[in-house]
């Protein structure tokens, strides 16, 4: 199973015309899994909808080629900074594996049944998070020590909804969520230690290959799988790596070294064209603090997302030479505290010998 990937731009939230297009080239009919990434120019106010008029649209072109059953979108707002607004489309088709082969990007989604109210915000749902992540393994035929990146979505309630709570429609939590339930199905966090009381709170527990986010326009928890599988064919894998903090590009740039990448003698990277995609989620300590500096990313009017999300696009952007990233903020429970995680998909080099496993 070969997958096949394409950065696509977007003129608005509901501009999906490339993709479109690009759907027009491949052989649709055998593909097995297509997953949609994008990141829209939202905003974190309740009356924010660039989200669902995305899903919306996306919606309608997977229905229009036919793989209303096996496309899967992940979607998020903030594009601050240079984080330009973009998609990441990822399709494998149903090539066979060659036996003997080297480890390959594989891809796996899973999709829970929809989530009872009374589930959203409680341990319940980090369950259901548990039970689709195995799913979503399953789909890619991985084994959790194969993965380099779960990719997980939980739902919440709007805060205009009449059921809504500080548990069940707060973000943070949301994401905690996604993030320990991701955790506990790749074996990296014990399921015992988990207790209502503890979600987002004890930052002690933490995963090292997952991505949480959460969102209000679904009702359904939704996981992709990306992970390197002995005899997957193509030229694609992925590898990943936590980050110190928001500043930190020499965790990346250790990785991208160990991955066969090249830097010149300045620094600047020299074949970053062979990043197809990088997916980082990052953040800043809870007292605002960074490298010994007090910001204002939780004091000043903006939604502290947005300054995380702005100042970690510039770090990507001038680290890598282009913007095909996508970064989203706030890894709670997916590094320790302050830290981050990025994974990157990238094409690898004709001389390249197949790396460790990770950094």
């Amino acid at each position: 199973m070969t997958v096949h990937t394409l950065c696509f731009d977007m003129a608005g939230a509901g501009d999906v015309s490339a993709l479109d297009t690009w759907l027009q080239g491949l052989p649709v009919a055998a593909l097995r899994r297509l997953v949609v990434m994008a990141k829209t120019e939202g905003h974190h106010a309740p009356n924010d909808f660039s989200r669902d008029l995305l899903k919306l649209q996306l919606d309608r072109v997977f229905a229009a080629h036919g793989l209303q059953d096996r496309a899967l979108s992940l979607l998020a707002i903030g594009s601050e900074g240079v984080g330009s607004p973009k998609g990441f489309a990822f399709a494998e088709d149903d090539a066979t594996d060659q036996p003997g082969g080297p480890p390959r990007l594989a891809l796996g989604t899973a999709r829970s049944e929809p989530v009872p109210l009374s589930e959203i915000g409680t341990l319940q749902l980090v369950d259901r998070v548990t039970e689709t992540a195995r799913a979503a393994l399953r789909d890619a035929r991985l084994q959790a020590g194969q993965v380099e990146l779960l990719f997980i979505k939980s739902p919440l309630l709007p805060a205009r909804h009449p059921a809504a709570t500080p548990l069940n429609s707060t973000m943070h939590r949301g994401r905690a969520i996604s993030a320990l339930g991701g955790g506990v199905a790749l074996g990296e966090i014990d399921r015992g230690l988990l207790t209502e009381d503890g979600i987002a709170r004890d930052l002690s527990l933490y995963t090292r290959h997952v991505q949480g986010i959460t969102g209000a326009e679904i009702r359904c928890v939704e996981v992709v799988a990306m992970g390197n599988r002995p005899g997957a064919p193509g030229a694609l894998r992925i590898a990943s790596t936590h980050t110190r903090d928001l500043l930190d590009q020499r965790s990346l740039r250790q990785l991208l070294g160990s991955l066969g990448f090249h830097f010149d003698a300045w620094g600047e990277l020299l074949d970053g064209e062979r990043i197809h995609a990088l997916i980082a989620k990052t953040m800043v300590a809870d007292d605002g603090m960074l490298r010994g500096s007090r910001t204002t990313v939780y004091s000043s009017g903006w939604a502290p997302e947005s300054h995380i999300r702005a100042a970690a696009s510039g770090v990507l952007g001038s680290l890598m030479g282009h913007l095909r990233f996508f970064v989203s903020a706030d890894s709670v429970h997916q590094a320790p505290v302050g830290g981050g995680v990025a994974a990157v998909v990238y094409q690898v080099g004709p001389a390249d010998a197949d790396p460790a496993a990770e950094i």
